[in-house]
């Protein structure tokens, strides 16, 4: 009997989610190296996406602990409820199937970047040259439905710093890669680009939990809503984002 009462006990404390409580750290996962939403400085995380973590765990009352690594991966890690959240994703129709997401916080815009000087003015200029790609991006998506895909000479990069280096290395006529993503490593180089097309409306970010924590989430939700109206999203958006490039 008592073994019973045990495994029953064990049985709900399993089941019943994050502990919300200054013992407890959330843990919450972000990619190393996607400048400036999310990426390491000096082995810590940092960016626009670990502060909105960081202020949202602040006021739900919680410590928050960051696991950094590759997007992929971590993920996986969420999926497989190896953490508690992530934050920064992107909301679609197939995440949807294994995620929970919060209410938006920001959005994300793909775009094409070539360097200022380039002689390239129009997407066809394009055809037949090496570019990198941003996997599953809205322009590589867009570009497959309008048939034109294949016109592309498209090579993935393991990073999008290692793609900012090939465009400004010359070894490829352009670059697909989130808006601030590419403003910001093209600063840090020091390298003049400009936006050659910005088709893409844009896609919803969010905190994402695994299914099933509904508590957990109504708690994010307030959090971010507080932080709406009190013009802290956009304090965070004006120290993380530069106006954009031409």
């Amino acid at each position: 009997m008592i073994r019973i009462v045990f495994l029953v006990c064990l049985s709900l404390l399993l089941s019943a989610g994050p502990a919300l409580s200054r013992d407890h750290a959330l843990v919450c996962g972000v990619a190393a190296g996607f400048p400036p939403y999310q990426f390491a400085r000096d082995g810590q995380a940092t960016g626009f996406d670990v502060e909105v973590a960081a202020a949202v765990c602040a006021r739900i009352a919680t410590r928050v602990r960051f696991e950094q690594g590759n997007w992929d991966n971590i993920l996986n890690l969420l999926r497989f409820d190896k953490i508690d959240m992530v934050a920064g994703m992107e909301v679609n129709a197939f995440r949807n199937d294994y995620f929970d997401f919060s209410i938006p916080y920001a959005k994300r815009h793909d775009v094409v970047f070539v360097p200022a000087n380039s002689p390239v003015t129009k997407v066809e200029d394009l055809y037949g040259q090496f570019i990198t790609g941003d996997r599953h991006s809205f322009v590589e998506l867009l570009w497959k439905d309008l048939g034109i895909h294949r016109n592309f000479r498209i090579m993935q990069t393991r990073t999008k710093a290692e793609a900012m280096e090939l465009l400004a290395a010359g070894r490829t006529v352009a670059a697909v890669m989130p808006l601030e993503v590419g403003k910001y490593l093209a600063r840090e180089r020091r390298f003049a680009v400009r936006v050659l097309a910005n088709p893409d409306p844009g896609s919803e970010v969010a905190i994402a939990l695994r299914k099933g924590h509904p508590e957990l989430l109504e708690k994010i939700n307030r959090a971010l809503r507080d932080m709406e109206a009190r013009g802290e999203l956009r304090a965070l958006k004006t120290k993380w984002f530069s106006r954009p490039v031409d």
